[in-house]
């Protein structure tokens, strides 16, 4: 059989190709009250521009976190200025909690130091060997919905706190001297899967301008 001879058989029958559509990787559509078939090739485009689509979200989504880590280094930089312009600890301690509730919204910090310049310090100092062991333990920043009694008990009892993030204070040499400790009631605000990469970040820099005006003092 001739192609002209295929070709008019299917102008004379055009429900062949609709019966067999699935088969030849056809699409039936509706068009001015009748039935039609896709061709191949029409099909194929309709997947390009769904995958033109998820491409354009994800790129939105991209350019969102992009955003969004900006954001989070224009605050780290803040930090860091309120921090540089204090001198002693206890007003660095009063700089980060300013910040942290400013720029982060957050309202419940918490900062223990046993390292012996601290010692006049009844608000910051804990030397409980509790308290060391939380800090030895704490590798990289812990997130989730629990801390222990002691620390609980370095906030008010209201609001209820629901999501906590634990981070250890080091020295150049690795060893701990005090924990800093975020608090929240949005039990979403720190989860165990989140990163902490910005935490850790906050923590260093932390450590460094504690224990420069501790060794100071």
């Amino acid at each position: 059989m001739h192609d002209e001879q295929v070709l008019a058989y299917l102008d004379e029958h055009p429900e062949f190709l609709q019966q067999l559509a699935q088969r030849y990787g056809l699409q039936a559509s509706p068009q001015n009250g009748e039935r039609v078939v896709v061709s191949f090739v029409e099909r194929q485009l309709l997947e390009l521009k769904d995958k033109n689509r998820q491409l354009e979200a994800q790129l939105q989504l991209l350019v969102e976190r992009g955003q969004s880590n900006d954001r989070i280094l224009g605050r780290l930089h803040k930090l860091t200025l309120a921090l540089l312009s204090k001198r002693d600890a206890g007003q660095r301690i009063a700089a980060l909690r300013e910040r942290m509730r400013q720029d982060f919204q957050l309202d419940r910090v918490a900062i223990k130091l046993w390292h012996p310049a601290a010692e006049n310090d009844g608000e910051h100092y804990n030397a409980q060997n509790e308290v060391q062991s939380l800090a030895r333990n704490l590798l990289t920043p812990s997130c989730g919905p629990y801390a222990n009694d002691e620390v609980l008990s370095w906030f008010p009892a209201l609001p209820v706190l629901q999501s906590f993030a634990q981070v250890a204070l080091r020295g150049a040499d690795g060893q701990a001297f005090g924990v800093l400790v975020l608090a929240s009631d949005d039990p979403q605000r720190f989860t165990y899967d989140m990163h902490t990469q910005y935490l850790a970040q906050i923590g260093e820099l932390a450590s460094a301008a504690l224990l420069s005006a501790l060794e100071a003092a």
